[in-house]
């Protein structure tokens, strides 16, 4: 018990050791890490794709419009590059360049670097050559980073698709204010287009990143606070968890451990009381319900005297009380007072540990009683012997005169009398021998009924000389027990015969059959004169008997019998009102 109290004081309700917590730590935070990097990763495409997009509409949008600049309006590449230095002026616009398929400029937003070889061409790799394909590329630049697009530049190359190339005759609806006539075949449009009548032409358009770091700087932070807040709800979520299992597991151990004291405590042999401060009773076990019968409210004044005792200078109390139990006599109780400790040398109550010295009594009576039957067992077999060799003489000697004198009545009754207390001293000297040698017993399946039935016949006689009235109850659900029929009905008849002795003419004497728990018990009935209460306590001892022509053995044959069946015989009786025996049987099929 004080081991469970150890373990229970360790787990506290709510308590989660810190190696739990370095593990849910340890679980949980590479999945945060890796979830919020995917969230970062996440957003930086969603950026680049945005970008992408953008980048890939101004292109096909400058592309457009140069298309049809050249095609209606005849423009050139000064008016190309004005064009593009106006698309350039759009906002996070940082370049536009238009070079050939060696890297000269054509066109540039900045038109300085017109002519020029793009200074980063060389890092490009092989360019796309298909018109439709987008590539990109992120670039740190002087003016800050840059996402650029590059796309083939064909300006020109829808115009020729699906189209003949023969002469056309009358105007063209899509060259507006061309001459008739002028783009009629894709070799006269190419020259007349000059810088871009080049097979090959690609268009870099660099998007300024630096308006969006900020709000990326912004996203990013809230992708990591709003990580860290989530991490922190689930951590906490599974400590609650976790604190709760072990709320309710030290719970549970409180339960089991205050479970288990009440049983130790009911169960206990010894009585045990529990009183405040006011020697008012606040608790009992079942031990003290039986020893005390009726518990008071309030502690008896003996008991209050040994607890006042120690309310002040502390420790333990301990002693013999004797107590006036109504009906009872007096109860004497080996009783120890131990204080219940509150906060700094305060008392909050008291335990009382008491047990019933009536049952060392009993043991000390029974000890006696064994010694005796010792003694006796010894005298027996060494008198038996030599006290049964002279009865046998003068019961033979009796006999003879009785026959000798057969003509003198009065001698002839002196004889007679001679031999039946021979033979009543040899029945006293049977029993003895019996009662004092070691007693066998065969156990074997008896049919409970039949063993009920043959006891009764054997008295069946001498109770009708008397006319007592019979009345068997035989409830019990079982047919049959494992005991010693012969021993069991030579009890039976020393009751029945006891409670014949004991009635009048027309008595009752009743005989009954139950099942207690796991055992049988019969019951022995008489409306007889009842036993002094002095002396219910000396009837199962040797000797011991009321009546002038009693051998005081047989009850103390009938407890040894029961005894060696490891049952229990008991007698309630009261005097003008009748006795009760109780023959408790258990259901052995071996006797060791």
């Amino acid at each position: 018990m004080n081991r469970l109290k150890l373990n229970i004081a360790r787990k506290k309700p709510g308590f989660v050791p810190p190696l739990v917590m370095v593990g849910v730590l340890v679980v949980l935070l590479p999945v945060f890490i890796l979830m919020t990097l995917d969230r970062v990763k996440k957003q930086d495409e969603f950026i680049r794709e945005r970008f992408l997009i953008t980048g890939t509409s101004l292109i096909r949008t400058f592309e457009a419009g140069t298309r049809i600049g050249m095609l209606s309006m005849q423009w050139g590449t000064k008016r190309i590059q004005s064009m593009l230095e106006a698309t350039a002026g759009q906002p996070d616009v940082a370049y536009i360049i238009i070079t050939d398929a060696m890297g000269k400029i054509i066109a540039h937003s900045d038109a300085v670097m017109v002519g020029k070889i793009y200074d980063r061409w060389a890092e490009l790799g092989p360019l796309p050559g298909d018109p439709q394909r987008i590539f990109s590329r992120a670039l740190n630049t002087r003016e800050g980073p840059v996402l650029e697009v590059v796309k083939r530049f064909v300006p020109f190359h829808s115009m020729f698709r699906g189209r003949r190339r023969g002469p056309v005759h009358g105007p063209d609806p899509g060259c507006g204010n061309m001459p008739p006539g002028s783009f009629g075949t894709e070799r006269s449009v190419r020259s007349a287009f000059g810088a871009f009548g080049q097979t090959d032409h690609y268009i870099f358009a660099g998007l300024s990143m630096a308006g969006v770091q900020a709000d990326q700087a912004r996203g990013y932070k809230n992708i990591v606070i709003k990580a860290l807040l989530f991490f922190v709800f689930c951590c906490s979520g599974i400590i609650a968890l976790f604190a709760l299992q072990a709320y309710r597991g030290a719970q549970s151990s409180l339960e089991q451990v205050k479970a288990f004291s009440d049983n130790v405590v009911q169960n206990m042999p010894s009585g045990l009381i529990t009183l405040d401060t006011d020697f008012n009773v606040t608790s009992t076990n079942r031990a003290a319900e039986k020893i005390l019968g009726e518990i008071p409210e309030k502690a008896c004044p003996r008991m209050a005297a040994m607890a006042a005792e120690i309310s002040g200078a502390g420790g333990v109390a301990s002693g013999e009380i004797a107590l006036n139990q109504k009906g009872k006599g007096d109860l004497r109780l080996d009783m120890t007072v131990s204080a219940i400790p509150a906060d700094e040398d305060q008392i909050q109550g008291f335990v009382l540990l008491f047990r019933d010295l009536t049952q060392i009594r009993d043991l000390k009576k029974q000890v006696e009683t064994n010694q005796r039957l010792a003694a006796i067992g010894k005298l027996a077999a060494g008198v038996a012997h030599e006290i049964r060799n002279p009865l046998s003489s003068i019961k033979g000697f009796a006999t003879y005169f009785a026959r000798q004198y057969e003509n003198e009545p009065e001698d002839v009754e002196i004889a007679r009398i001679m031999v039946r207390e021979v033979e009543r001293m040899d029945r006293s000297i049977t029993q003895l021998l019996e009662f004092a040698k070691p007693m066998a017993v065969q156990i074997k399946q008896t049919r409970i009924e039949s063993f009920i039935r043959h006891s009764l016949k054997l008295v069946s006689h001498d109770l009708g000389k008397k006319k007592i009235h019979v009345e068997t109850d035989i409830r019990t659900k079982r047919e049959t027990i494992h005991t010693d029929p012969e021993r069991i009905c030579q009890v039976l008849v020393n009751l029945y015969m006891n409670a014949l002795n004991a009635m009048d003419s027309h008595g009752i004497l009743e005989v009954g059959v139950a099942d207690v728990s796991d055992n049988l018990e019969i019951r022995v009935a008489d409306n007889g004169c009842g036993i002094p209460a002095k002396d219910l306590e000396k009837i199962f001892d040797p000797y011991f008997t009321t009546r002038a022509k009693g051998t005081g053995l047989g009850l103390s044959i009938a407890h040894r019998i029961v005894e060696n069946l490891n049952g229990d015989i008991r007698v309630e009786s009261r005097p003008t009102k009748g006795s009760v025996f109780y023959i408790t049987l258990p259901d052995n099929e071996k006797i060791e």
